[in-house]
C-alpha cells in the first residue's frame, strides 16, 4: 500500500513537472534504483547501527520485564507501550538519517547533471519505462 501511494505521488510529481516546464524545453528525468542504493556503505552502516540499537533496547526491555514478574497487567501493558514508542522513535530517527544521506547524494548528482526530476525506481517496479538517466551508480559513488 505504501509503495503504491509513493508511486502515485511520484507519478503526479513527474506529471506536474512536465506541465510546468511545457514550452520551456525538454524535461530531464533521472532515476535511482532503491534496491541497489540499499547496498551503499554509508546507508548500510546506518541500517546496521539502527538494528544494533534496537536489539539493545529489546534486550534491556526483556531484562526489565523479567525483573517485574509480580507486576500488574496494567503495569505490564504500560511498559509494553513505552517500549513500542521507544522503538518507533528509534526507527524514525534512523529512517530520517537514511533519507538525509540519500537525498544529499541525489541532490549533488542532480545538480551536476542538471536534472529537472528524479524518480525512485526498481527492477520490480520500474517507473521510467523508456528514456531517463539512471543516476544510481553516481549516487552510489557519493555514498561510499
Amino acid at each position: 500500500m505504501k509503495l503504491k501511494r509513493k508511486t502515485s505521488l511520484l507519478a503526479a510529481g513527474l506529471f506536474a513537472a512536465m506541465i510546468l516546464t511545457t514550452g520551456c524545453g525538454q524535461v530531464k528525468v533521472g532515476y535511482v534504483d532503491n534496491e541497489r542504493l540499499a547496498q551503499a556503505p554509508q546507508l548500510k552502516s546506518v541500517m546496521e547501527d539502527g538494528q544494533k540499537k534496537m536489539e539493545e533496547v529489546l534486550q534491556k526491555a526483556d531484562e526489565d520485564f523479567k525483573k517485574k514478574e509480580n507486576a500488574t497487567d496494567e503495569d505490564f501493558q504500560k511498559a509494553q507501550m513505552e517500549l513500542q514508542q521507544k522503538l518507533a522513535s528509534l526507527n524514525q530517527a534512523y529512517l530520517t538519517q537514511l533519507q538525509q544521506k540519500r537525498n544529499a547524494a541525489v541532490a549533488d548528482v542532480v545538480k551536476n547533471k542538471d536534472l529537472d526530476v528524479v524518480m525512485e525506481s526498481s527492477k520490480m517496479e520500474p517507473l521510467v519505462m523508456k528514456g531517463g538517466v539512471d543516476i544510481t551508480d553516481e549516487v552510489l559513488q557519493k555514498l561510499q
